[in-house]
């Protein structure tokens, strides 16, 4: 039967811990003990990850555990092993009344008190860079979000791009991209309010994240428009998923101060290839959009389905002069 000890919670900023386990404390007795070393190398890293595998790395010499999981709102869930044993402890890190999540360990045994007096102590090591490390993953999350509507801006959409276009190219996995924009989006705002805008903005992302797949990235370029980021996706699937999100805009019910909204959106598809760059990509996807808004908007097009209908400025200039140097053998015939 799995006894699980309920989550103390432990404020390192009034905790006074000593360990009174002898065998273990002779560890912790000269300048390069455990506490020294942990509280060096965790002083290294802002990553999250880095922090948990450095501590996870150091208390298993100390003390022997199954699994060790770290959970928290602001980061995640950080799991060393599937394995989760028969007896656990856990403990909700707490620093200046900051919640800084919660940390469990596992193991077949139960644990002594004077192993659990260590673990407390060794943890002391961990709360001032894990609060260091979500600061930072927080401004870095503010810096790469968009304020309003909450999905990436601008130049996360650039990271993410290059970075898919680097996948791509390195697996030869097919990738593709999205170009929206909402239709008579200045309308919208001249007739019910710039509050009114924003707030369709926002219903809009929530619409399109809870249409689109849980692997698809969604970004706001500027204003009214959008850019969903499709990796593994080839041209058809591209073009599927975005019928899927029109589709989901029109028969989404759009409110504001009691107000129905009508929305539409259009949309532009694009898919990469490998001898390409990103802004070749996305100018080949805003053209297809702006196709779609000439054609009357409330559509998709693919930019390779608009390219293979439309010959190249050579190829249509060719085909021109040998119909007019056919005309003209004709006349003189």
């Amino acid at each position: 039967m799995t006894t699980k000890k309920k989550a103390d919670t432990v404020d390192f900023t009034k905790a006074r811990l000593v360990s009174t386990y002898n065998e273990l404390s002779k560890h912790l007795a000269d300048s390069d003990d455990i506490i020294s070393r942990l509280t060096r190398r965790l002083q290294t890293t802002l990553d999250i990850k880095h922090i948990i595998n450095m501590f996870v790395e150091e208390v298993g010499k100390l003390i022997s555990f199954d699994q060790f999981e770290y959970s928290c709102e602001k980061a995640g869930n950080y799991i060393t092993s599937e394995k989760r044993a028969a007896h656990s402890c856990s403990y909700k890190l707490k620093l200046q009344n900051d919640n800084l999540g919660e940390v469990s360990f596992t193991r077949s045994k139960k644990f002594k008190e004077e192993e659990l007096a260590i673990l407390e102590r060794l943890m002391g090591t961990l709360v001032f860079p894990l609060k260091n490390a979500l600061m930072y993953k927080q401004a870095l999350d503010a810096s790469l979000q968009d304020a309003l509507t909450g999905c990436g801006n601008k130049r996360a959409l650039d990271a993410a791009l290059s970075r898919e276009a680097e996948i791509s190219k390195r697996h030869n996995h097919p990738l593709s991209i999205v170009t929206i924009d909402i239709d008579h989006f200045k309308n919208i705002n001249d007739q019910y309010g710039h509050a009114a805008g924003d707030d369709i903005l926002k219903q809009l992302v929530d619409c399109m994240s809870n249409s689109a797949r849980k692997s698809d990235l969604c970004f706001r370029s500027g204003g009214e428009e959008f850019v969903v980021l499709l990796n593994k996706t080839n041209e058809v699937g591209a073009r599927i998923i975005a019928e899927r999100l029109r589709l989901a805009v029109t028969k989404t019910r759009f409110v504001h101060s009691d107000k129905i909204i009508p929305v539409t959106i259009s949309l532009g598809t694009a898919t990469f290839r490998n001898n390409e760059t990103v802004e070749s990509l996305m100018e080949r996807s805003d053209k297809a959009l702006y196709k779609a808004k000439n054609g009357g908007r409330n559509r998709v097009v693919s930019a390779e389905v608009r390219e293979r209908k439309e010959p190249s400025t050579s190829t249509a200039t060719a085909t021109a002069t040998a119909t007019a140097s056919t005309s003209t053998k004709q006349q003189s015939a």
